[in-house]
């Protein structure tokens, strides 16, 4: 028989701590009891690179739990090596038959595809999330909002306290995927295989930046150089369908300045660009610099025009990408992003249609408004303190402090925001210093290029380095 007996914890707050003990056959059992007012998720399963049949349990403060089967697998790029220890993952939600199963969570989406992301080398644990909803909230809306006025070209999510085969595995930013559902592209025509809609994602630099004629592509494979096909995927529609993305960075890198001037707004969705080169060097986010960008075509049978999506924003406002470092020079707040693709390059070196005034115009809007210095650091601020008061903070720095995955350092959340409020202090002074004119900004560009160097990869390269590189927007021998 089980004696059961009601008690109810009064004035508790993130700081209170109870032990309890339970007693079974003359075996005492004790643990330490907190509480949250974030939403709490538990996974069970055989995690791995590859999908593993799964449990997951999801539980709204003051809510019955959810139970519900799903396919989980590790997911990332270098987050995802060997080695690392708090990992993404990636949810199908299924049924009892196998087949997808759409929930809604937090008011979102419905759908059976979700992320969880880790945050694991970011040692404030908020930068993607807090980065991918300033661009939700101040980026233009694709260029056919029109048609589609609900359409997204970045995440969204809310933080929950995870636990993973009833281990406690800290604060875990869960959000929707980018796809054609986030952002509401037309499908293909299954009667006639007729293809609208596109989507594709850059895995690496190369041609991801735009910056050389590319090389033949493949429809019946699922990638192509740094690129995958999103939509519509080779598993649901072969051949797909890559000429879109091929003649957009064709066009780039061929184009003669007359034509460049006179078409790019046809391959391109230039006022969105204009806030995803102002969003880089706000946040000095390097690492979507072509590379970690979804590219995207409403319908192709009535436009070429390609927009492009945010993803991967944890190494923005002074984190690197990897632990080794963790702070290197080109994430300091005084390191530009000149060069977010070569379509950037080419439009502020032949102010295209007057594209250097335009982000001189928009930036200052900006700047006095969500972009201001104080607004910047609220945005990090509210939810680092949501953090705290939940007591996610602390237990997220008790369960990871000194991992590998952090190079072995101690996690304070609270120290890491006043390193972020100082970074963006500075930026934001860099920022209207450079960009305080238009020609400001030519000139910025054109004369910090020789002392920031990048490989044909974007990525940025010592005085030593030999081979083809990137300088003044042109590419010549090093």
């Amino acid at each position: 028989m089980v004696d059961e007996t009601l008690y109810t914890f009064c004035n508790v707050d993130a700081d209170s701590r109870f032990c309890i003990s339970t007693r079974s056959q003359g075996e005492v059992m004790t643990q330490e009891l907190s509480f949250t007012f974030l939403p709490i998720m538990h996974i069970e399963g055989d995690f791995g690179y590859d999908y593993c049949n799964a449990t997951v349990t999801f539980q709204n403060p003051g809510e019955i739990p959810v139970v519900m089967s799903a396919l989980i697998k590790w997911r990332g790029g270098t987050t995802n090596a060997a080695g690392k220890n708090k990992r993404n993952y990636k949810i199908k939600l299924i049924d009892d038959k196998g087949e997808k199963k759409e929930y809604r969570f937090f008011g979102l989406r419905k759908d059976n595809v979700w992320i969880l992301d880790a945050g694991q080398v970011d040692l404030s644990r908020v930068r993607n999330r807090a980065a991918a909803d300033l661009w939700n909230d101040f980026a233009h809306k694709p260029y056919y909002m029109n048609k589609e006025p609900e359409a997204l070209s970045a995440s969204r999510g809310e933080f929950v306290e995870l636990f993973v085969n009833n281990r406690y595995y800290g604060v875990f930013n869960m959000c929707e995927p980018i796809d054609r559902k986030q952002m509401k592209l037309m499908k293909f025509n299954s009667q006639d295989g007729t293809i609208h809609g596109g989507l594709w994602k850059s895995t690496g630099w190369g041609y991801a930046t735009f910056w050389d004629k590319p090389g033949e592509y493949d429809n019946t494979s699922e990638k192509w150089n740094v690129f995958e096909v999103k939509y519509p995927e080779v598993d649901d529609l072969c051949p797909t369908d890559y000429s879109t993305l091929y003649n957009a960075i064709d066009f780039v890198t061929t184009s003669t300045d007359e034509e460049f001037v006179s078409c790019v707004d046809e391959y391109f969705d230039i006022p969105v660009l204009i806030d995803y080169y102002i969003f880089c060097n706000i946040l000095n986010a390097f690492d979507i610099c072509g590379k970690n960008i979804y590219w995207a075509v409403y319908d192709k049978t009535t436009s070429k025009k390609l927009t492009p999506a945010m993803w991967d924003l944890d190494c923005t406002v002074g984190q690197n990408y990897t632990n080794n470092p963790l702070r290197p020079d080109y994430v300091r707040p005084d390191m530009s992003v000149l060069y977010p693709t070569r379509i950037i390059s080419r439009l502020v070196e032949l102010d295209a249609n007057g594209f250097n005034t335009q982000v001189a115009e928009r930036y200052s809007s900006l700047r006095s408004g969500l972009f201001s210095t104080d607004s910047l650091i609220d945005r990090y601020a509210n939810l680092i303190q949501m953090l705290i008061d939940s007591g996610a903070a602390s237990r997220e720095e008790q369960r990871w402090s000194y991992d590998s995955d952090i190079s072995g350092l101690t996690l304070n959340l609270q120290d890491e925001f006043e390193y972020i409020a100082e970074w963006i202090s500075a930026r934001c002074g860099y920022l209207d210093d450079s960009w305080s004119c238009t020609s400001c900004i030519v000139e910025q560009y054109v004369d910090a290029f020789p002392a920031f160097v990048v490989n044909v990869y974007g990525q940025p390269v010592d005085d030593d380095y030999k081979g083809v590189v990137i300088m003044n927007g042109r590419k010549i021998m090093h």
